[in-house]
């Protein structure tokens, strides 16, 4: 059962999706919240930046991380888009 909050958050993910697209990239984003803030996004970078590990949900949890100044990312919650690649 998903909560109201969810569907914030998802809306922020689908907005870095659209980012993507407009950029010519697989449109997929993501978010990284916790409690009630997002500390990361991110949206597809592989075509852009050349880089096969700039997916989306890559990016967002490294940017929490800088966010954080921690690569330690508890208590916080992945919005994407999309299941996430293996």
């Amino acid at each position: 059962m998903t909560h109201p909050i969810d569907e914030v958050w998802m809306r922020l993910a689908l907005d870095e999706a659209a980012d993507a697209e407009r950029l010519g990239e697989v449109p997929i984003g993501a978010v990284v919240v916790l409690g009630e803030k997002v500390i990361g996004r991110g949206h597809n970078r592989v075509i852009t930046e050349q880089d096969p590990t700039a997916h989306a949900e890559i990016v967002a949890l490294r940017d929490a991380a800088r966010f954080l100044n921690n690569y330690r990312l508890t208590g916080t919650t992945l919005y994407v888009t999309i299941e996430p690649c293996p």
